[in-house]
């Protein structure tokens, strides 16, 4: 817990200046006249306590709220009852905060956490079941007060959501009666039963939030409920091969629906729905999910994002589409290419979209379409501006195409730090061959010690032992380019200066052996940073033949190819990266293996961002097939795709809390798509159509 004396009294200070009748109910009879003066002051009580910073926990903030039972009519003397009554209101609001509905999950859950319960007030140890129950069942309360507590239980949960506290519905806890295995793997038949049960519970509760948040642009007058059509793109959508038109005639045969819309209406409705109105209601509809599911581990803090592009499958056709006098499509949504035969053309769309990825949910936030000439910065700056509203981002991933400035600017503009692969231009490619003469395997350098206006030249630096440069922490974020060992570069054997004198001794075998050592442990560190198999990990780091190094002498030409190979470039403003200290300030210099593990611990990152790519072709196994060219009805079948992606992604996460296998599952699924769509099927739970 992080409340302390200090930050509540500063509650107290703010709240005195904010609400200046606190506490309202001590001038009002709330025994027999009002109790509803008891809800006002604990509302104006929590709204003040999670706007401070510190407070973050919602069993904190119930343990410091204020309940007088005297207040509630609660008169049982200390004589009567051993238990003091204070605490055990203080318990029922727990309880209609986590949602449970009797006594036993109470009891249960505050046995299991004794720092709670001495929290809470209960200073001679937890009350019994008996006496937890005997409080809510025995007319010690009112029913005006009961529903008091319960007013103050859905205030404190509306509230910490507002402030990105965890706040979790019921179904999306873990069930405590399930006994965890000692190991699970993908097609156990327990995760095959939680499968079923937490599918159940969660689209229950997450298809009110899908059909809510989506509306369909349609008159007043309509007979066909617009929760019908998203019912059917969803019981689409889990099926191989089906299309609308054929789709909808199934959805009829299969849904408790009296009417279901045709394949040609389906089409027509949803092709109304324009990029823009798409984008808010997938956004409403995961934060609604998110506000609903965040736990105290999962989306608390920064999160790691991935921001990428990914394509439709192919569309060919010999259809006549128009160009202007240069050749080109004059639809800008259509991207694509002519077949060697040049008589077809195959044509794609486009879409950008940014993930969670890493550790936590692996959720989609947010997708545009991509349409010739947009340019990559507008695309970062569209997806972080959401991003960034609907959890705190620490870091952005992309690939080498999002590495220009602008890029960077957006980032910087965002408040969030990025991780991307550099381009070698020539400039970067001399520095691969200094290093490489240097015998140096990580190199740190910032933009001011870059010269941008040319290639030739631009960096800056000729001293690789001892001439890096402070940066200027007062002038804000420093962007950093780092230099580290490439999974396919091989070992020159060069300790030094190619123009020192070459000396054979024992002190200097065992610094060639430790630098040997160090490019290996780099080498396994950043070994998925490349898609390479392991096969050529294997092979690294041999001999260069003399006559490459011979040629390159000859040539007097910095930055040969075999020189690039060996290094990758990144580039990041995330200030754990520290621009190494010049050693001419009396302090010793940061080592090589002190640079390495520094960049290690920000650069494994980035292998997470390869989870992007695996979410594209999951997405895939939820999205309705479809032949149409309209950018729009193409964009919204992606969106909604998404949404039903992120509803599976959760369930996983459900399974995993409950048989206890995030250790073995950290970096996939434990509920495969294939899965969750079979068990979704077979117990008609994609397409499901409660009363509207």
């Amino acid at each position: 817990m992080t409340a302390t004396p200090d930050s509540k009294q500063a509650v107290l200070d703010s709240l005195s200046e904010s609400h200046r009748e606190w506490p309202y109910s001590t001038n009002h009879d709330t025994v027999n006249n009002d109790p509803w003066p008891l809800a006002w002051d604990a509302a104006a009580f929590i709204e003040e306590w999670f706007s401070h910073p510190e407070h973050t926990d919602v069993e904190e903030a119930i343990c410091h709220i204020e309940l007088d039972p005297s207040g509630f009519g609660y008169d049982v003397t200390d004589w009567h009852f051993k238990q003091p009554p204070e605490p055990l209101l203080k318990a029922h609001l727990l309880r209609i905060v986590k949602g449970w509905g009797g006594e036993t999950a109470l009891h249960d859950y505050l046995d299991d956490n004794t720092e709670l319960v001495a929290a809470l007030g209960f200073g001679n140890g937890l009350a019994s079941k008996t006496t937890l129950w005997r409080v809510w069942n025995e007319n010690r309360l009112s029913d005006d007060h009961k529903q008091v507590v319960r007013t103050i239980g859905q205030v404190l949960v509306n509230v910490a959501r507002e402030h990105g506290v965890p706040a979790p519905d019921e179904v999306f806890y873990p069930d405590p009666s399930v006994d965890a295995p000692n190991a699970v793997a993908q097609d156990d038949l327990t995760v095959r039963d939680r499968t079923i049960a937490k599918t159940r519970d969660v689209w229950k509760q997450a298809k009110p939030m899908v059909t809510e948040n989506y509306q369909l642009p349609r008159g007043k007058n309509t007979e066909i409920h617009q929760n019908a059509f998203f019912e059917a793109h969803a019981f689409m959508g889990s099926r191989e091969e089906m299309y609308a038109e054929d789709g909808t005639v199934n959805f009829a045969a299969d849904t408790t629906r009296e009417r279901v819309q045709t394949g040609s209406t389906h089409r027509h409705h949803l092709h109304k729905i324009g990029p823009t109105d798409a984008r808010q209601m997938h956004r409403d509809a995961t934060r609604e999910l998110i506000e609903r599911a965040r736990r105290d581990s999962e989306l608390v803090g920064g999160v790691l994002v991935s921001i990428d592009i990914t394509k439709s499958n192919p569309y060919s056709t010999k259809k006549k589409i128009e160009s202007d006098e240069a050749g080109n499509v004059t639809n800008k949504w259509l991207l694509g290419y002519k077949n060697d035969d040049k008589k077809s053309t195959e044509f794609y769309f486009q879409w950008a979209s940014v993930q969670i990825v890493g550790l936590d949910i692996p959720l989609v936030l947010d997708a545009i379409p991509v349409h010739r000439g947009l340019k990559r910065a507008t695309i970062v700056d569209r997806l972080l501006e959401s991003a960034t509203d609907l959890v705190d981002v620490e870091m952005a991933m992309m690939d080498r195409e999002f590495a220009h400035d602008a890029v960077k600017d957006v980032c910087d503009d965002h408040e969030v730090y990025y991780l991307n692969p550099g381009k070698m231009r020539t400039s970067e490619r001399a520095t691969c061959t200094r290093l490489r003469r240097q015998g140096k395997l990580i190199h740190i350098e910032s933009d001011e010690d870059t010269d941008s206006s040319t290639d030739e030249g631009r960096t800056t630096l000729t001293d690789f032992t001892s001439g890096e440069e402070d940066s200027d922490e007062e002038a804000g974020v420093v962007r950093k380019r780092v230099y580290v060992p490439a999974i396919n570069a091989e070992r020159t054997g060069d300790d030094g200066d190619d123009d020192s004198d070459e000396t054979d001794s024992e002190d200097g075998d065992n610094e060639s052996n430790d630098k040997d050592e160090l490019r290996q442990e780099l080498l396994h560190e950043f070994s998925e940073v490349k898609d390479s198999d392991a096969e050529e990990i294997e092979q690294l780091f041999g001999d260069v033949i003399d006559e490459v190094r011979d040629e390159e002498d000859k040539r007097k030409l910095p930055g040969n190819k075999e020189d690039k190979d060996r290094f990758m470039l990144f580039e990041s403003n995330h200030p754990a990266l520290e621009i190494p200290e010049n050693s001419d300030n009396g302090e010793e210099p940061m080592s090589e293996t002190e640079k390495a593990h520094m960049v290690s611990r920000v650069l494994r990152k980035y292998k997470h961002r390869w989870g992007i790519e695996n979410g594209f072709k999951q997405i895939k196994s939820f999205r309705v097939r479809t032949t149409s060219m309209n950018p729009e009805y193409r964009f919204f079948n992606f969106l909604y795709a998404c949404t039903l992606y992120n509803v599976w992604r959760l369930t996983d996460l459900l399974v995993k809390l409950e048989l206890l296998a995030e250790s073995e599952f950290e970096y996939k699924p434990l509920v495969t798509a294939d899965l969750f769509l079979t068990i979704a099927k077979e117990y008609n739970i994609v397409g499901l159509d409660p009363p509207d």
